[in-house]
């Protein structure tokens, strides 16, 4: 999923709680009052009967090998 759309804290958390995604979003940030920093979310290789599993990460995180075997990420 990612395709440099990023997000705020503020916005993964309405989405994590939202119908459409069902908790679908691992390491879902706190909500802070700065509020600038920016997310990507990353589709992982797990799923549930709910749908694909998918984790934030800050945007300005470059992936290494240990990160994709940690989070799954494809």
């Amino acid at each position: 999923m990612n395709s440099n759309v990023t997000y705020t804290s503020q916005q993964i958390n309405n989405l994590s709680n939202s119908a459409i995604w069902k908790n679908s979003i691992k390491n879902v940030p706190s909500v802070s009052k700065n509020n600038t920093s920016k997310y990507t979310l990353y589709a992982t290789g797990d799923a549930d009967l709910n749908g694909r599993k998918y984790v934030s990460l800050p945007s300005n995180k470059v992936l290494t090998d240990y990160e994709k075997r940690k989070y799954n990420i494809w």
